[in-house]
């Protein structure tokens, strides 16, 4: 199995990272995986210009016009079997470098168009180069209260439209210091559950 995690956390050793690997920990428990972790923020990765030329005009060139490392995840992302995305609640949202990420996957968007007898665009259907793989989100937020809707949301909606299938979703609450879900063993359990989760899952689809 192939699993990518993606962090979208700038913060090395942090809540966010600590609840990922305890989800890769929990998926290696149940079968062999071969995992690719990375920190977005390591990446070179150049912001979406929004041209859509990756995508249009149709069928679209597959292919972004920017040349950097976003390529070859890109490749890797086809060869995955599975993926992990998490994020710190920021500014109640997903951190900018993971939101940027999700606009650099549109290449992998696939669209059909439709046309009419006299050569009219008049709709089309969207497929996806990665739709079936499954997927767990992570979140970890300062606040003792739920406030994280958005973050779930923007994450949920967009990975959605690469029709992934989402496994299941940890929300730490209340971590406010950095590396502070280290002591919560009810929110590691959970973490590792899920990738147990994941593994077995996954191992259905084989």
């Amino acid at each position: 199995m192939k699993l990518m995690a993606v962090i979208g956390s700038p913060r090395k050793g942090g809540n966010t990272e600590l609840l990922v690997d305890q989800v890769i920990e929990g998926c290696k428990s149940t079968r062999e995986v071969e995992v690719e972790k990375f920190f977005v923020i390591d990446k070179k990765i150049e912001h979406c210009t929004g041209c859509m030329s990756c995508v249009f005009p149709s069928p679209g060139t597959g292919k972004c016009v920017i040349d950097d490392e976003m390529d070859c995840i890109l490749v890797q992302m086809q060869e995955s079997d599975a993926f992990i995305f998490g994020s710190p609640n920021h500014m109640r949202t997903i951190t900018a470098p993971l939101l940027n990420f999700l606009t650099r996957m549109l290449p992998l968007l696939v669209f059909k168009v439709v046309y009419d007898d006299q050569g009219n665009r008049v709709g089309g259907e969207m497929s996806s180069r990665i739709q079936g793989k499954q997927m767990i989100l992570v979140i970890s937020q300062g606040e003792p209260f739920f406030c994280s809707s958005l973050v779930y949301e923007v994450l949920e909606n967009n990975l959605n439209d690469f029709k992934l299938q989402r496994v299941g979703n940890m929300i730490s609450m209340g971590n406010a210091e950095k590396g502070e879900v280290a002591d919560k063993q009810e929110d590691l359990s959970k973490a590792f559950d899920l990738g147990v989760h994941l593994g077995i899952s996954t191992a259905k689809d084989v």
